[in-house]
């Protein structure tokens, strides 16, 4: 009986000797201010922080090295915290490389875990190195590998999100013009009035204005852009069968949006582009063009845009309302007689104003 009960003394003083030594790693490497990381404090040790926040108050470089030694001892103390193993395996996954505490709050929240910040503090799976950056601390190195190896399913599709949304117009430009740094504050007002401070596209993507456009921690920026891009394709090359415009048809990786080159007698007034985008593009490249640039975007005109350097037309269904460029251009005429032809109902001038 004396032998158990000295056993258990032991265990339990190197349980708590891990969790001091949790704590001086913390305040060791911590920067920032203590409402924060007595906040960490609170979360993890609860009704002890108090007294575990004493007894840290003098750590220094050697708790970072012991910290280091006793790596396995830690991620044991920590894995045996952890009550939701999907949400722990989902951030070891996926938001791991996530390193300010907004981000890893709205990815997780686009993994489908609102609540998972608060858990992986409480864990001490994550803490704070500064007021604003948070990470799983390097002696879990280990336990975040185990981790990755649990099964999490994850029910994001792209496509599906984007798809859903693709009729937002303002919205899909917006996230285009975030995702190649492209945007054009000034051409997004003339075309769809103020960019929104918040916007949130399904679980693919979210935007704040203090923090910025966070994509879904499963995918990179590069894979969103790509399917973003392809719904665009669809829906231009879609477009620009209904126009039944003559001439070489792409869909343009530079512009990012359909482009029909029209050449109606080899002279340089008869020829141009016409830029068919199911959504505005912010492509430098593109408005780069000197002249007989013709746009073709779907949706309304917006009451702010009266004129406009280029030519442009709206497109809703079978309708379409036209903007003259400010300088006449035979090739805009020339789309509009096609317009006709194609059986579209033409708004110009001033009856375009009570579309």
């Amino acid at each position: 009986m004396k032998w158990i009960v000295i056993l258990i003394f032991i265990v339990g003083q190197i349980h708590v000797d891990l969790v001091l030594i949790e704590a001086r790693y913390q305040r060791a490497v911590f920067q920032g201010s203590e409402e924060v990381l007595k906040r960490d404090f609170q979360l993890r040790y609860g009704d002890k922080w108090q007294g575990v926040w004493e007894a840290s108050g003098n750590a220094s470089e050697e708790d970072i090295k012991k910290a280091e030694e006793l790596a396995e001892g830690l991620a044991e103390l920590v894995s045996a915290r952890i009550d939701d193993l999907e949400t722990a395996a989902l951030y070891a996954k996926y938001g791991r490389n996530l390193t300010l505490e907004p981000q890893v709050k709205l990815g997780m929240e686009l993994l489908g875990k609102a609540e998972a910040l608060e858990k992986m503090l409480r864990w001490g799976l994550v803490m704070h190195f500064s007021d604003e950056v948070i990470s799983a601390p390097p002696y879990l190195a280990k336990l975040l590998l185990k981790l990755i190896q649990h099964d999490v399913k994850l029910d994001v599709d792209l496509w599906e999100e984007l798809e859903r949304y693709s009729r937002d117009y303002s919205s899909m430009a917006f996230l285009e013009g975030l995702l190649t740094g492209d945007f054009d504050e000034e051409l997004h007002k003339a075309f769809y009035g103020a960019p929104a401070s918040q916007l949130k596209i399904g679980r693919a993507a979210v935007y704040t204005s203090d923090v910025g456009l966070v994509v879904n921690p499963a995918y990179s920026p590069e894979e969103l852009l790509g399917v973003l891009l392809q719904i665009k394709k669809r829906r231009a090359d879609m477009l620009a069968r209904a126009l039944s415009l003559h001439g070489e048809y792409e869909f343009s990786e530079e512009y990012r949006c359909g482009s029909q080159y029209i050449s109606l007698d080899g002279s340089a007034e008869k020829s141009g582009v016409i830029a068919i985008c199911p959504w505005l593009s912010y492509s430098r490249r593109l408005w780069r063009r000197a002249r007989n640039l013709i746009l073709i975007v779907e949706g309304s005109r917006p009451p702010q845009l009266r004129q406009f350097k280029y030519g442009v037309i709206f497109i809703r269904g079978g309708e379409a309302e036209v903007i003259k460029p400010y300088t006449p251009s035979k090739i805009f005429e020339y789309i509009i007689d096609v317009l006709y032809g194609a059986g579209f109902y033409v708004l110009e001038g001033e009856e375009s104003s009570a579309f």
